[in-house]
């Protein structure tokens, strides 16, 4: 009875699962290693020359940000806002803005960070990983709108259907699946703990910027790093955190090649790589012979889900920070929600948003990226082009980073107004 109970253990399954997927990964490798070896060159290409750079300046900046305080002074602005939409702590915005300007491995470094930094709780956590997980706008515009589609235009559309979505997504996401009432005097308590030490006498007289400041003092005093002590552990765990991602990015390219030769090797090429990993969903996607309102919607859609290669990374992120997080069911859940959203989305707006930028379309059409039938032949060449490349993203930097600050601006002010709302209507 025992031994025939502890066959049948989930966790012996899938341990039975898992190792045969394993071997039959390394028996195809084996067996096409040409195949394995020029879908993991493929891969390199797509971290080295768009993920690394795209994303390393944002993984500094947050963390260096999150050691001087800035996190915490922000979370008493966005407090009322983050409350409001998501029933999560003000701090949790950075992290949002962070995901919306910087792409999700951004975003769920910064969330992690949170949690060590004991500013939110491991459910809080999953919410708000959930609820950040966007892709890189420059690889939305650069890549996707200006190489694979030669239509900027498009580009600019498919990242507001993305961030639109996304928050849609992770709002009704929120209300199908509450917080439990133990969870919120957990997470009540957990905030309680977290707001900064009131200066007597009577903290409640005392201005929003008063709190904003003295958050941000006593933040920076807990981490007490002198500036080039900070740099370098910045610089440090920034690319840690690339080279973790770039491995994930490989393998799941090798994996795709080799379930399209040996698995499908009848269906569209484009049915691995939309499930599995992002950048390949979409180039394959972009390739497909469908009318432009559905090849839209399934750009939109695999923009979205993301990719299991990304949930991974955001799953193995969260885990480092949190040893005991056992369930990611509701990031899967805000992730399909996500992507569903932006197919329908997608389908309803994007034949008018054609119709109305024919003519600025076919003006960008002219100074729009040449295409070629090599693969990412804009963004992922060997030769020169790829210094070109990364000179693209990093010009594309500055506008990013004040879109960055934008971003902050905007919920700033909704959550000004959240507060206004409720001091005026709540008597």
């Amino acid at each position: 009875m025992s031994v025939s109970s502890e066959v049948r253990s989930p966790g012996l399954l899938r341990t039975v699962f898992l190792s045969s997927s394993a071997f039959m990964l390394v028996i195809a490798i084996v067996a096409s290693p040409k195949e394995a070896f020029d879908a993991s060159i493929q891969g390199l290409d797509i971290w080295w020359k768009i993920v690394f750079p795209a994303l390393l300046p944002f993984l500094m900046l947050s963390q260096m940000l999150t050691a001087f305080g800035f996190t915490h002074a922000l979370g008493v602005l966005l407090e009322p806002l983050m409350r409001r939409l998501f029933k999560l702590p003000g701090q949790s915005g950075f992290a949002l803005a962070v995901g919306m300007c910087g792409g999700f491995p951004a975003a769920a470094d910064a969330v992690s960070r949170l949690v060590k930094d004991q500013q939110m709780t491991a459910r809080q956590a999953v919410i708000i990983a959930a609820a950040a997980h966007f892709a890189n706008p420059m690889m939305i515009l650069l890549v996707v709108g200006g190489a694979f589609l030669q239509q900027p235009a498009a580009g600019y559309f498919l990242l507001m259907i993305h961030w639109i979505s996304g928050w849609i997504a992770a709002a009704v996401g929120i209300r199908l699946l509450p917080l439990s009432r133990k969870e919120l005097a957990q997470n009540k308590a957990q905030t309680a703990e977290n707001q900064p030490s009131p200066v007597p006498p009577a903290p409640q007289k005392s201005s929003i910027v008063s709190r904003m400041l003295l958050a941000a003092r006593e933040a920076h005093s807990r981490d007490a790093r002198g500036f080039g002590k900070l740099l370098g552990d910045t610089v440090s765990q920034a690319v840690q955190t690339l080279m973790l991602t770039g491995g994930y990015i490989i393998v799941f390219a090798v994996l795709i090649r080799l379930l399209s030769i040996y698995l499908t090797p009848g269906f569209s090429a484009a049915l691995w790589p939309s499930v599995l990993e992002l950048h390949l969903g979409t180039y394959h996607i972009s390739k497909t012979l469908l009318a432009p309102a559905i090849l839209m919607a399934f750009l939109a859609g695999a923009l979205g889900w993301g990719g299991l290669c990304s949930h991974l990374q955001v799953s193995s992120m969260l885990k480092t920070a949190i040893p005991g997080l056992q369930s990611m069911l509701f990031f899967v859940f805000v992730r399909l929600g996500h992507g569903l959203t932006a197919f329908v989305l997608t389908l309803w707006l994007w034949e008018p948003f054609s119709r109305a930028t024919t003519e600025v379309s076919a003006t960008w059409q002219t100074v729009a990226i040449k295409n070629s039938d090599s693969l990412f032949s804009w963004a992922f060449r060997y030769s020169s082009d790829s210094a070109s490349t990364l000179q693209v993203i990093w010009s594309a930097l500055p506008a990013a980073v004040v879109g960055f600050a934008i971003l902050l601006g905007v919920m700033i002010s909704l959550s000004g107004l959240t507060l206004w709302i409720n001091r005026h209507f709540s008597r």
